[in-house]
């Protein structure tokens, strides 16, 4: 059976939670929809706990023999999606009965809605409301928007089956690619809106085992690493929409500092906190992005570069700045060996000045003395001549 909204729930260990999950989607109010539960790693249990729902004929259940781990069985779930929209459903997750009702109103009214999700229950650990504004505006817009955010919320929403067509699969990493549902939903953006439904009609449930908490335990270095595939899946999912250099080194620069510099109000996997840190992830990216060999998708302006000239990469931008700075340091140091032997003259005719001003003074020490017996000799002949002339 294909219904109108494909569902997909991907499921490995999930069989303390997935029956509720089950029993949430029976229970629609809108029921034109078909089932896919995709169990990961032949996990008979989790199967086990499925197939009681299975006579439900819009419910069928896969059960890979491989793992495939939760980016391979979300993209496998994505290949078999063949409703006009797609609903991706965690195991542990649940909605209010008019869920799909009320989402696909807005979807209906909306045609150019990519995505349209509702605000989120925490239960279980956490009990908050996640509300995350919808994303609007033209292409540009709406991905500057997302990037300032990143926030997963809507990929638990109905998703437009031509949405998901021009984005293709999500990213595959060693990192079980922790961060490339941020870059899949980037993608998806680019064909239109995200709106949001302002009612907390998913129910999104927290314990000890979820996903996201299993990556927590990562090592700093190991999460750094994760993180900066956040700034190469960006690049890739943006860029093809830049249709000139400025915006191309915009988007470049931006989702630079996204990544890398701290801001309050913003989300991290691990957060940059410090200058050191920065400056240490703006490293690892570009490290990323050389060993995805993808460094053409970062390009710089050459200042000594005619304005109608091709922009180059950065690895010829950085080698041309290599070849400027060692001319410079070569120029500095004949400067420098200038300086010293101007100094030395300076400082030898210096020391001549001193020397002929010791002996001047010397010498005007000499006729000073000199003068004073003179001007001696001179008063006694003086006094001599006036005792003469009065007979004394």
């Amino acid at each position: 059976m294909t219904g109108r909204i494909t569902v997909g729930m991907p499921l490995f260990n999930g069989q303390d939670f997935v029956a509720e999950a089950l029993r949430a989607l029976q229970a629609q109010t809108f029921s034109d929809f078909e089932v896919i539960i995709s169990v990961d790693g032949n996990d008979q249990v989790s199967a086990e706990a499925c197939r009681p729902f299975l006579a439900d004929r819009r419910f069928r259940m896969v059960v890979q023999t491989e793992r495939l781990d939760w980016v391979g069985n979300f993209n496998w779930l994505l290949e078999q999606s063949a409703g006009a929209f797609f609903c991706y459903r965690q195991h542990d997750d649940t909605t209010a009965p008019d869920f799909f009702e009320k989402l696909l109103a807005v979807a209906d009214r909306r045609p150019d809605a990519a995505i349209v999700y509702a605000d989120c229950q925490f239960v279980g650990e956490q009990s908050h409301i996640e509300a995350t504004p919808s994303i609007e505006g033209e292409t540009h817009q709406r991905l500057r928007q997302f990037i300032e955010r990143i926030t997963p919320t809507a990929c638990r929403g109905i998703i437009r089956k031509e949405a998901i067509a021009q984005a293709g699969a999500v990213r595959v990493d060693e990192f079980r690619s922790n961060q490339q549902i941020f870059v899949w939903l980037a993608k998806v953006l680019r064909w239109g809106s995200f709106l949001r439904l302002p009612e907390p009609i998913y129910y999104r449930r927290i314990h000890g085992d979820n996903y996201h908490k299993q990556n927590r335990r990562w090592s700093d270095e190991k999460k750094v690493g994760d993180w900066t595939t956040v700034f190469t899946g960006l690049l890739e999912a943006v860029l093809p929409t830049c249709t000139s250099v400025e915006e191309r080194l915009f988007f470049q620069t931006f989702i630079l500092d996204r990544v890398c510099v701290a801001r309050s109000g913003q989300s991290y996997w691990i957060r940059p906190d410090t200058i050191e840190k920065s400056g240490l992830f703006i490293l690892r990216c570009f490290e990323r992005l050389a060993a995805e060999g993808n460094m053409d998708r970062w390009i710089a302006l050459d200042p000594l570069v005619a304005p109608d000239t091709p922009p180059t990469t950065l690895a010829d931008v950085i080698a041309s700045e290599a070849r400027r700075h060692r001319l410079a340091m070569e120029q500095a140091e004949l400067e420098r060996d200038r300086l010293l032997q101007e100094n030395a003259r300076l400082k030898a005719r210096n020391k001549a000045k001193t020397e002929k001003n010791k002996a001047l003074a010397t010498e005007n020490k000499a006729l000073a003395a000199e003068n004073r017996t003179l001007r001696d000799a001179k008063a006694v002949r003086f006094e001599r001549a006036v005792r003469r002339l009065f007979g004394r």
